[in-house]
């Protein structure tokens, strides 16, 4: 048998692994793009720390979100966002933190954890020591602040509009804190 290559199938087939061989290529070259848009989007939080002129200390990883007044520290106000530890140094005046459904009123030296996600429907302070005043930051019928002491915590959900006292996990939370802390101090070489 003789076959003869026709020129137009051989210039089709060829045409044909090019294009297919293109098409691999973009698809791989899509494909390590979203790799690293992966990587980068899912990379570990690092830990942080932030000291304030007052004395007050920050514990936080990087996915959270912690920006004190301008002014700071006249007034002593900061806002949270995501989880932090807060070591707040007694002063003239009480640090207000803020929070999407909270604002917490600390007098005096106080440790107390912030867990305040925007993107969660709930948001909770535990103390491990001092004294806070929590109330919701929106407007409610039942809007009566609690004093919190060491060992108590405060969960404020705005969908059902609860606020609730109780007691706090302590064991818990300070290892919890110790180990936020351990990693920042690791972290920054201390």
């Amino acid at each position: 048998m003789n076959f003869k290559v026709r020129p137009e199938s051989y210039r089709y087939n060829l045409a044909r692994r090019r294009r297919r061989m293109l098409l691999a290529g973009g698809a791989l070259l899509c494909a390590a793009a979203i790799g690293v848009l992966a990587i980068r989007a899912y990379r570990a939080p690092q830990p942080r720390l932030q000291r304030f002129a007052d004395g007050t200390e920050i514990f936080y990883l990087s996915n959270t979100v912690v920006a004190p007044s301008s002014s700071y520290p006249n007034p002593r106000e900061i806002k949270i966002d995501g989880e932090a530890f807060v070591r707040a140094a007694a002063g003239a005046q009480p640090l207000v933190i803020r929070t999407r459904l909270m604002v917490l009123k600390v007098t005096g030296a106080s440790a107390l954890r912030v867990t305040a996600r925007s993107s969660e429907t709930g948001e909770e302070a535990d103390v491990l020591s001092g004294q806070v005043e929590a109330k919701k930051a929106y407007p409610s019928p039942q809007s009566e602040p609690d004093i919190l002491l060491a060992g108590q915590e405060v969960m404020v959900n705005q969908t059902i509009d609860l606020q609730e006292k109780e007691t706090a996990d302590v064991p818990g939370l300070r290892a919890w804190s110790n180990a936020l802390m351990s990693l920042v101090m690791r972290k920054s070489g201390r």
